[in-house]
């Protein structure tokens, strides 16, 4: 589950155990000040849709929130190098950010809900971003995803020919026989080998990037 879940406040607590700072900021405080009220599901015959507290949450408003994390993350490093990881929506802050912030250094990205989209998946990430995509999913359809691929591909090619080097700012992306939510563990999505995986590849992504 999204927000300051346990599940959450588990996997902060084991990178710290690895060795980063974490801060886990409570997103969902935009939908109503003052309270973390978690995720809540609305059950229907079309499946699982989210209502409160996403809905009236303001994702521009939100990065405002990162940006303010990711600057004060920055100041209490020796070395500075800050990175962001998300899921679903989380995963759609964490994509904007590798393209809007300079300040970010790497960034992970699972499942990001929205980032397929035609207005989205054409951003250029200003940091190395690792992806990891399911084959299916409510938020992302596999056309949509096919695209953000091939969009993603052609502008590292373009970039590499117009400013070739060994640190050009890079998107990889990991895919997965899985659905949309696969790392949820207690979830009906969850796939524990595509989960392990990905962490897996994410450690080292971090370590690679975020380390001297």
């Amino acid at each position: 589950m999204p927000g300051l879940s346990q599940r959450i406040r588990v996997l902060a607590a084991e990178h710290a155990a690895r060795g980063y700072l974490v801060v886990a900021p409570s997103l969902f405080g935009r939908g109503r000040a003052g309270q973390d009220h978690g995720y809540k599901y609305q059950m229907g015959f079309s499946g699982e849709q989210l209502i409160q507290p996403l809905q009236p949450v303001d994702t521009s408003r939100a990065l405002l929130d990162v940006q303010t994390v990711v600057t004060w993350a920055q100041a209490q490093v020796v070395q500075g190098r800050v990175g962001i990881m998300g899921f679903c929506w989380g995963g759609l802050l964490a994509w904007q950010a590798a393209c809007t912030m300079p300040q970010v250094m790497a960034a992970a990205v699972f499942y990001g809900g929205g980032m397929t989209e035609p207005l989205v998946r054409s951003c250029r990430p200003m940091c190395p971003v690792l992806v990891h995509l399911p084959s299916k999913g409510l938020f992302m359809t596999p056309e949509s995803m096919q695209e953000f691929v091939a969009v993603q591909r052609h502008q590292h090619e373009a970039h590499l020919l117009a400013h070739p080097g060994p640190n050009s700012p890079m998107v990889r992306i990991e895919q997965y026989d899985a659905a949309y939510g696969f790392d949820h563990a207690g979830s009906r999505q969850h796939d524990p080998v595509a989960s392990q995986t990905a962490r897996s590849r994410t450690s080292v992504f971090f370590d690679k990037y975020l380390n001297f």
